[in-house]
């Protein structure tokens, strides 16, 4: 760990796999410096140095001249040469004093160096180990958050997509109401009887119920995956701050681990000492919250799958199946009372073309009867003139004769066929008339019939074919 230079009074520290040369070059005077024992403060420092060396750090003292002063000025100003020898003499013992002084300084400085080259050592490595430890703990969790952000990621674009089948899905469904709307206006419209509550007026009633009801549903349910979708925001969003933290804690700890002594970034930063002791969260609390914020990811994925599932197997493909059931309920009971109706206006019409022809044969009758009762009025007058001009002959020829009486009883008799003959003529002219009320009241019929198959022909059945599909229904 140390390496001993073999220049003069210096030492080189082996710290980290880097070399740190420390100057032993002494620029104060010796008297007022410390010594080593007494600069080293580390308790293991302090049991390797023993009793012994510490006796010998001692400090040196520079000794009292006045008594050579004093002689020196006796003799005239000159030293003696006794002074002379003592003089160099103290000059050599002091420095070999201090050579032994700076040989005892040098011993302690190394054992100091090794002890504590040994202990940053080894502070240093279980540092990094330690650092090395939380940075593959947080990659770990990084990774995991960083899966749960794709899931969430996926997860809203697939709940975009069933929010998009739905607003489809609604689009669809205001093409239905419009076609159901159009039917029931069109079918109130119709004349007379025929505006009757028929099996296909009742299953467009029911459809029309039908479409408030999944419209109901629709709203709630794009209400629900609009609040859903905010909650996978929010969670997608946590998730990207969580592992944006990790991601710049795990740049942060791969920096810290390629720091050393020769990194040239380093520098003294104050109070980072209480600020590190000051942190928030402890290990098992950073540990809690990020389980925390994954369990609620999955909640919030799992919530959002359900409801992904129940919008597409429960709104739609159900709903789509219910408005398509009902549709063909209505389509057959339109058609069955379209050919019913069709049915009742063919023999209506029937009816009507006999009622006519009826007509015309009562027409040409009751002339046959008016020809025949003119004629036999006339011959009525022709008998009652003859029986006015024979009442003119004089006195006693004015008798009873056979001839009087045969025109007495033609003209009884033209009476009496007269008299069958008119109320002949007021029956066929009542029945010329009921036929004419029949012909009417058929007519009427015919007319609504023919309305209520155009409005259910040309308006209900057109129109609806136009009800949008299953797939059109579903969203796809």
């Amino acid at each position: 760990m140390l390496l001993k230079s073999t220049q003069n009074r210096s030492t080189t520290l082996n710290y980290g796999g880097f070399f740190l040369q420390v100057s032993h070059i002494m620029d104060k005077p010796l008297e007022k410096q410390l010594t080593m024992c007494e600069m080293i403060l580390d308790d293991r420092t302090r049991e390797t140095c023993n009793t012994d060396q510490r006796l010998s750090c001692t400090r040196y003292v520079r000794p009292c001249d006045e008594t050579d002063e004093k002689l020196r000025r006796d003799s005239g100003g000159y030293y003696s040469f006794d002074q002379w020898q003592k003089h160099n003499e103290k000059l050599l013992n002091r420095s070999v004093r201090g050579y032994h002084q700076s040989n005892v300084v040098e011993y302690n400085v190394q054992r100091a160096i090794n002890t504590l080259s040994a202990s940053v050592d080894k502070y240093a490595l279980d540092s990094t180990n330690k650092i090395a430890g939380t940075a593959r703990r947080i990659d770990a969790w990084r990774l995991d958050v960083l899966q749960a952000l794709e899931s969430v990621r996926d997860e809203i674009a697939l709940l975009l997509s069933s929010k998009q089948k739905l607003q489809k899905a609604q689009t669809a469904l205001g093409v239905i109401r419009s076609i159901s709307v159009e039917c029931l206006e069109r079918r109130s419209f119709r004349l007379a009887v025929d505006l009757t509550l028929d099996p296909g007026q009742v299953e467009l009633v029911k459809e029309k119920e039908l479409i408030d009801e999944i419209d109901d549903l629709f709203c709630r349910t794009l209400c629900q995956l609009k609040d859903q979708l905010n909650s996978n925001k929010t969670i997608k969003y946590r998730l990207e701050e969580n592992w944006s933290n990790k991601n710049q804690s795990m740049k942060i700890d791969t920096m810290n681990l390629s720091l050393n002594i020769q990194s040239p970034i380093i520098m003294s930063h104050t109070n980072v000492i209480e600020d590190s002791e000051n942190a928030c969260l402890s290990v098992p609390e950073w540990e809690m919250a990020v389980k925390n914020l994954y369990e609620e990811a999955k909640r919030t994925m799992n919530d959002s799958t359900l409801l992904r599932s129940i919008v597409d197997d429960a709104v739609l493909k159900k709903s789509a199946k219910r408005l398509r059931d009902q549709a063909d309920a209505v389509d057959i009971a339109l058609a069955r009372f379209i050919s019913d109706t069709q049915h009742v206006e063919q023999a209506l019409g029937n009816d009507l073309k006999q009622v006519v022809q009826r007509l015309g044969d009562s027409e040409n009758l009751i002339g046959g009867l008016l020809r025949v009762i003119t004629n036999l009025e006339k011959a009525k007058m022709t008998a009652e003139t003859r029986l006015y001009n024979r009442l003119k002959r004089p006195e006693d020829e004015n008798f009873k004769d056979s001839a009087q009486s045969s025109i007495l009883s033609e003209v009884k008799s033209l009476q009496e066929q007269l008299d069958t003959l008119n109320y002949q003529l007021h029956c066929a002219r009542t029945g010329h008339l009921g036929l004419k009320e029949a012909r009417s009241q058929l007519e009427d019929e015919v007319r609504v019939k023919r309305k209520t198959l155009w409005t259910d022909t040309i308006r209900c059945q057109k129109v609806r074919a136009f009800y949008p599909s299953v797939s059109a229904l579903i969203g796809h």
